[in-house]
């Protein structure tokens, strides 16, 4: 076969043998002191059999696309490590631009990707990888699976951090949605951006909510913004409105008068999200197309560009906007609607669209269901109960927003959005959470008022209560 070879299915193997005896290792390990590690090997296979699986469909279904040049611009770093050392030094530190283009020849190859510094940043990360793995496309995309896993079982442990009662319904928002361990575990962007976003959560939760690992936390939230801006800039604007007013409302909950609470917060919020504008001006270089005086723009041209007729007719369209906020916010509900529950299923045109409709149908199922449980009203409540919450909802309809304004192609779609999926879900699920809850705390009282006592807890349910704010 084209893409493989001997090396495959030699070192494949061996490879998936030394990873899952790795994960056995620190299941059992952690889970005597951490019971939510009986999900950990689970959703490490999923990532596994994603990745594996993304890799066999774009090279045996569509016979080439992004993971596969993404490989092949790595073998090329790779060849150049052994006939050049010096060459990949100053590539992998450097980039490639049309100077040191001239290190690769035609025992090396020639990268593809040396127009865009944003996707040649994946081929330097991918490169490690594909060295380890021997220049084995199979090895190198578990490897790259493995790797990535790490931020998102941080995310997993963040929420299981605040909603202990929740370990299930967070493995399966988080660890086990389809288009997510599909799209996001193969060697792409989407792998990359979505660990890093992990990473960034949880290290944000554990360095301004719980103050905890400052140094560490620190250092990961550098490297987890850094990694997103050189990728996915964009990103950045839907995390930072979540984390401004979570970080807001740590710092509100630590004054106990109700009254300088009250007149302190238009304050701070006021304070954080000019700082939060600032800080977005000022990373104006790093942002490139995406800072803030071009990203209105840009979005507009991205949309327009992805309905064009050579991406076969797989398009969708919310209408005409212009280049500024009103117009773009008017498109908001459409442009939401459009990232997290299409295509439909009479939309799709091949079985990995199929898929990702019937996923969007029980993703819409279960949004309306809770929606007219809580009124609409009842979710406000909720809201200021737990700021994780708060965050996750914030950055979930903010990137959907992004997305859908941004995208006309489904094929396009259905990989961007994934970021937006574990939080949407992971919010579903606690609102259900507090709605029950609610509702076993009024039923005791309907009991009293009709001459019944209530039922004494179990031991050991004594502890089944939202964490909260911490």
């Amino acid at each position: 076969m084209e893409f493989f070879s001997i090396v495959d299915f030699l070192y494949g193997p061996i490879a998936l043998f030394l990873i899952i005896i790795s994960a056995r290792i620190r299941k059992y390990k952690k889970i005597k002191t951490n019971s939510e590690y009986k999900y950990y090997t689970k959703g490490l296979y999923v990532k596994l059999i994603g990745g594996l699986s993304l890799c066999l469909i774009y090279t045996v279904y569509y016979g080439g696309g992004d993971t596969v040049n993404y490989f092949r611009d790595a073998v090329c770093m790779a060849r150049l490590l052994v006939t050049d050392p010096t060459g990949f030094i100053v590539v992998m530190t450097e980039g490639l631009s049309v100077e040191n283009y001239f290190y690769f020849n035609e025992d090396t190859g020639y990268p593809i990707y040396f127009r865009d510094a944003q996707t040649f940043f994946v081929v330097r990360i991918a490169s490690f990888f594909v060295i380890l793995g021997a220049g084995s496309f199979i090895v190198s995309t578990m490897l790259f699976a493995y790797a990535s896993y790490a931020g998102i079982w941080k995310l997993y442990q963040l929420f299981v951090m605040e909603f202990p009662e929740l370990k299930k319904q967070m493995a399966i928002a988080i660890l086990f949605i389809p288009s997510v361990f599909f799209w996001g575990s193969g060697i792409m962007k989407d792998t990359i951006t979505l660990s890093a976003i992990g990473y960034y959560s949880y290290s944000f939760y554990m360095l301004f909510i719980k103050r905890q690992n400052i140094l560490s936390s620190s250092i990961t939230i550098f490297i987890s913004a850094y990694l997103i801006l050189m990728i996915k800039p964009y990103i950045i604007f839907a995390l930072l409105p979540g984390s401004l007013i979570w970080f807001v409302n740590r710092q509100l909950g630590t004054i106990s008068n109700s009254v300088i609470k009250f007149l302190m917060g238009p304050f701070m919020f006021s304070i954080a999200i000019a700082g939060g504008y600032l800080l977005l001006i000022n990373m104006g270089d790093l942002l490139g197309l995406y800072s803030v005086d071009k990203v209105l723009e840009r979005a507009v041209i991205t949309y327009k560009d992805l309905k064009s007729d050579y991406y076969g007719g797989n398009t969708f369209d919310i209408g005409e906007f212009e280049a500024n906020v009103p117009s773009m916010l008017a498109k908001a509900p459409a442009a939401i609607n459009v990232a997290l529950f299409r295509p439909y299923i009479w939309e799709a045109n091949n079985i990995v669209m199929i898929l990702s409709g019937l996923e969007g149908l029980i993703l819409l199922f279960l949004a309306i269901r809770m929606v007219v449980k809580l009124r609409v009203i009842g979710i406000f409540p909720m809201l200021v109960k737990n700021h994780l919450l708060t965050f996750s909802l914030i950055f979930s309809l903010f990137f959907a927003f992004s997305v859908g304004i941004s995208t006309s192609n489904f094929g396009s779609l259905v990989r961007y959005r994934i970021p937006a999926l574990p939080f949407f879900v992971a919010c579903l699920f606690i609102m259900q959470y507090y709605f029950d809850l609610r509702n076993r705390e009024e039923k005791p009282v309907e009991d009293e008022e009709q001459g019944q006592l209530p039922e004494e807890p179990d031991s050991d349910q004594s502890d089944d209560k939202p964490v909260g704010n911490i």
